[in-house]
C-alpha cells in the first residue's frame, strides 16, 4: 500500500497544484487582455479542485487514507507571470508539459488502484481522460496559433472565441472547443 499511497499523494499534489497555477495563470491573462484564456484557466482550476475533492473523499471513505499533498511547488504556480500575448506560446508549452507529467502519475496510479478499490480505479480513470482531453487542447491550440505565429490580432481573435465558448457552456467539464 506504501507505493500506492506515494503515488495518490502525487496525484493530488499535482491537482492542487493545477488548481492553483490555473487560477493565476486566469488572472494572468485578464491582465493582458485575454479573458478567454482566463475563462479557459478558471475552468481548469475548477477542474482540478472538483477532481481532487472527490479522489479525496473516496479515498477517506473507501480506504480510510487522506492524501498527504506536498506544497513545495505552489510558489511557482502562484508566481507565474505573463506579460502580454507573446508569453502565450511559453505558457501553453508548460502546460502541455505539466499535464504530461500528471499522466505518467495519473497511468501509474490506475495501474495500482485496479487492485486495490475498484470505486478509487473508476474515479482515477475519469480523472486521466480529463487530464488527456486538457493536453489534446492545448495541443491543438499550439497548433492553431502557430498557423499565423501567434499573431497578436489572431490571438485576440481565439481568446474572443474562447469567451464565447465559456460564457454558452459555463459549466462544462467536457471541453469540446473548435477554434481551428
Amino acid at each position: 500500500m506504501t507505493e500506492f499511497n506515494n503515488v495518490i499523494n502525487q496525484v493530488c499534489t499535482d491537482m492542487f497544484t493545477g488548481e492553483h497555477y490555473h487560477e493565476q495563470c486566469a488572472n494572468q491573462f485578464r491582465k493582458v487582455g485575454l479573458r478567454g484564456f482566463g475563462r479557459w484557466c478558471d475552468c481548469e482550476s475548477r477542474g482540478d479542485y472538483e477532481s481532487r475533492v472527490c479522489l479525496e473523499k473516496l479515498l477517506c471513505d473507501r480506504l480510510d487514507y487522506f492524501p498527504k499533498i506536498n506544497t513545495s511547488g505552489i510558489n511557482s504556480a502562484l508566481s507565474y507571470q505573463i506579460s502580454g500575448a507573446k508569453d502565450l506560446k511559453a505558457a501553453l508549452e508548460a502546460w502541455y508539459n505539466m499535464e504530461t507529467d500528471c499522466i505518467a502519475t495519473l497511468n501509474k496510479a490506475v495501474e495500482l488502484a485496479r487492485t486495490v478499490d475498484i470505486c478509487v480505479y473508476n474515479k482515477l480513470c475519469c480523472m486521466l481522460d480529463e487530464v488527456q482531453n486538457e493536453k489534446s487542447r492545448v495541443k491543438m491550440m499550439n497548433k492553431r496559433l502557430e498557423l499565423k505565429n501567434y499573431d497578436g490580432h489572431d490571438v485576440a481573435q481565439v481568446s474572443k472565441e474562447l469567451h464565447k465558448y465559456f460564457e454558452e457552456n459555463p459549466d462544462s467539464r467536457d471541453l469540446d472547443f473548435n477554434v481551428g
